[in-house]
């Protein structure tokens, strides 16, 4: 993208990049999956392409000190310890900031306004968020893995898809306005 591109167009862009990786893995699975034709989704990139939301890094971050590299445990402790301000916690793929065109499985919060609060990042948000919203706190990992990384946890969701109201409605849809 040209220097001289908008923020929200480079954003876009990266937003973009990203949600291409996941369909390029959900494709290289069909071929391979051997999944019942009667599941919800087929594996996780199919769930994310479906039920996935854009979410936009907020300037600055207002979180410190969590710990590198427990980016599940630490977006849910912090999503529970702040459930009155209306906070989420989002799971799905990142684009990091620090590398060019690198998509990560990661964890974040979600504020109401659907901007990212990521806790693990704190140095600098990464470029790009695609994930989906949980707002069921059950959900939510207590440690180690995330969600959609634990096999006894998303086996359920791929096979018969998110409980209702599991969802939360931020973000926006993965369909851009100029897609």
């Amino acid at each position: 993208m040209p220097s001289h591109a908008s923020p929200d167009r480079v954003r876009i862009a990266d937003e973009d990049m990203v949600i291409e990786y996941v369909r390029q893995h959900a494709k290289l699975a069909e071929g391979a999956s051997c999944i019942p034709n009667d599941w919800a989704y087929p594996t996780s990139f199919h769930l994310l392409l479906a039920l996935g939301r854009r979410f936009t890094p907020a300037p600055g971050n207002d979180v410190v000190d969590m710990p590198e590299r427990l980016c599940y445990s630490n977006a849910a402790r912090y999503a529970r310890a702040h459930r009155d301000e209306g906070l989420v916690y989002a799971e799905g793929f990142a684009l990091i900031p620090a590398a060019p065109d690198v998509s990560l499985p990661h964890a974040w919060v979600v504020r109401p306004d659907g901007t990212v609060l990521d806790p693990t990042w704190n140095d600098a948000h990464g470029r790009a968020y695609i994930g989906v919203p949980v707002r069921d706190p059950r959900l939510w990992p207590g440690s180690g893995s995330g969600l959609l990384e634990d096999h006894q946890q998303v086996l359920p969701l791929l096979r018969n898809g998110f409980p209702r109201n599991a969802l939360a409605d931020l973000g926006r849809p993965l369909i851009s306005d100029g897609a």
